[in-house]
């Protein structure tokens, strides 16, 4: 009795305390999913198979009288003889076909039922690990993908007989029927080779394996000739991996599937504001999931346009339309964090705020609120130095409009989002915050932030005028009308040296000219006020 509770205890044990049992169960779930799939693939196949041949009986049902010729006097003709020939083979790969469908339906039902008994999640998954081996190595989907070759070969059979058999009662009728077996033979010779060369094409018959192997093992013989190990040993495992797994590779290596899927996905989704919402919300995933250093710019651009068609659908709902405040912030979050995915909608919306800061008007690319800064915060880290540049200019902006109470962000986002913009300490920023006297200097503070990163950024940046002057027009708007005097020496230590400004505004001043207007630079503007004397 001891004996059989402690056998039942390390049965339930092994069963669902074993250190192991997770592992096993989570290979058991996904080799129970392709099974699953395999079988109901392969069932498929040979159930269209046996259809087509129960429908072909029952068109054929109808009572043939036989009648015996007379053995002395009866003497086939060749063509008689050639036709019986063909269409007795025909019938043989028919009822071939229909026996192998059963047979390979038996084997399928069985390998899918194996590993089902009631026993440790280990033994079930070696059971299943073992019948899945045995399967590959036998080659058990190429018996059911070679199936419906026996019933093509049956068909041409069968036409090739049919041909002759006319031959011999109306050279009309048959010379029409032999043209239309020649096409009908062409066309299935060029849907059997189109895979070869067109790897994505839908269009497959069972003779296209057969070419593929021909095809990829012809250059073993000049390998092999030339001494080429390596180059021999690379294609035998080309060939070794199957005609599917080279397809898979071929899609793997092909460059603009991921924009494709992009544009389909974003068309596709038109209209279903929810489901643009999650893309929108994984975007910013594809362009960090890559190894570093690994450049997209080919889906960037492709792929932009939609993006900036569905970001002006969902932006202008957050606007104008009447959504939950929580859903609202979420749909905010998921749209900004794809604009700034593309330098061309980061611009876009770097405009947008720039326009709502000197303007009144709403814009729905320029929603002031805690996720605009905070997207605009985290993409100042980006290595696209153009990008992080105005993700700098934007945070700068909506910090000033806050201090201006034109930003109907609550005090505690901001003072949280502040203090990571300008790495300053809680009792600081706590001092800017609780007197409206010295709010001056938390703009001074948020001037001089954006001066000191952006004169890190713009040596980086394509050469040009547009953008030094963009910054110097937004740091003379902070900066105007700020008083100076009495200013901390904490808040004065982030000043930024006139030598180190010069440096980079030297080169744009004399650049100057053409369309650009040369007073349009005014050194001696008030963003000179966060600037440190020589």
């Amino acid at each position: 009795m001891d004996e059989q509770a402690r056998t039942d205890k390390s049965s339930r044990q092994n069963t669902y305390g074993s250190p192991s049992a997770k592992v096993w169960g989570l290979y058991l779930s996904q080799a129970e999913k392709v099974t699953k799939e395999q079988s109901e693939s392969w069932t498929a196949n040979t159930d269209g198979v046996l259809v087509f041949l129960a429908a072909l009986a029952n068109g054929t049902s109808s009572p043939v009288q036989l009648v015996v010729p007379d053995q002395s006097s009866f003497k086939p003709t060749a063509s008689a003889i050639r036709v019986n020939i063909l269409w007795l083979i025909s019938f043989a790969f028919s009822t071939v076909s229909a026996l192998w469908a059963t047979l390979l339906q038996q084997w399928i039902r069985r390998y899918a039922k194996a590993g089902d008994r009631p026993d440790t999640r280990k033994n079930r998954a070696r059971i299943r690990a073992f019948l899945s081996s045995g399967v590959e190595h036998s080659g058990l989907g190429e018996a059911v993908e070679m199936l419906p070759g026996f019933l093509h070969i049956s068909f041409l059979l069968f036409y090739l007989g049919l041909v002759d058999f006319f031959f011999h009662i109306n050279h009309i009728v048959a010379h029409c029927l032999l043209a239309l077996v020649s096409l009908g033979v062409l066309l299935y010779v060029l849907l059997s080779i189109t895979p070869l060369y067109y790897p994505n094409s839908p269009y497959h018959t069972p003779l296209t394996p057969f070419l593929w192997f021909i095809m990829e093992s012809a250059p073993l013989v000049k390998y092999w000739l030339r001494s080429q190990t390596e180059a021999m040993r690379k294609r035998r495992k080309r060939i070794g991996g199957g005609m599917r797994r080279a397809i898979e590779n071929r899609a793997f290596k092909h460059h603009g599937l991921e924009a494709y899927a992009m544009r389909w996905t974003l068309t596709a989704l038109d209209g279903d504001h929810k489901s643009e919402e999650e893309l929108l919300h994984a975007l910013p995933g594809i362009f960090h999931e890559d190894k570093p250093g690994k450049a997209l710019p080919s889906l960037r651009s492709e792929i932009h346009g939609p993006v900036n068609s569905v970001a002006n659908k969902l932006l202008a709902s957050c606007l104008y339309g009447f959504l939950p405040e929580p859903v609202k912030k979420q749909r905010l979050s998921a749209c900004l964090g794809a604009i700034w995915c593309f330098p061309e909608t980061a611009k876009r919306h770097c405009d947008a705020i720039w326009t709502r800061w000197t303007g009144t008007r709403n814009h729905p690319w320029a929603p002031l609120s805690a996720e605009t800064w905070s997207v605009a915060e985290n993409m100042t880290t980006n290595s696209d130095p153009l990008i992080a540049f105005r993700a700098h200019c934007v945070q700068a902006m909506i910090a000033a409009m806050w201090c201006n109470g034109r930003c109907p962000c609550p005090e505690p986002e901001a003072s949280t989002l502040l203090q990571h913009q300008l790495n300053a300490s809680t009792a600081v920023l706590k001092v800017y915050l609780t007197d409206k006297n010295k709010r001056n200097h938390l703009q001074l503070a948020v001037a001089a932030n954006l001066l000191s990163n952006a004169l890190r950024l713009l040596p980086q940046i394509e050469p040009g005028p547009d953008m030094p002057l963009r910054l110097k027009a937004i740091l003379d708007m902070i900066c105007d009308g700020l008083d100076v005097s009495d200013i901390p020496d904490d808040l004065r230590a982030r000043f930024v040296d006139r030598a180190e400004v010069m440096k980079v505004y030297g080169p744009v001043q004399d650049s100057l000219g053409g369309p650009y207007d040369i007073s349009a630079f005014d050194v001696d503007g008030p963003w000179t006020k966060v600037w440190t004397p020589i």
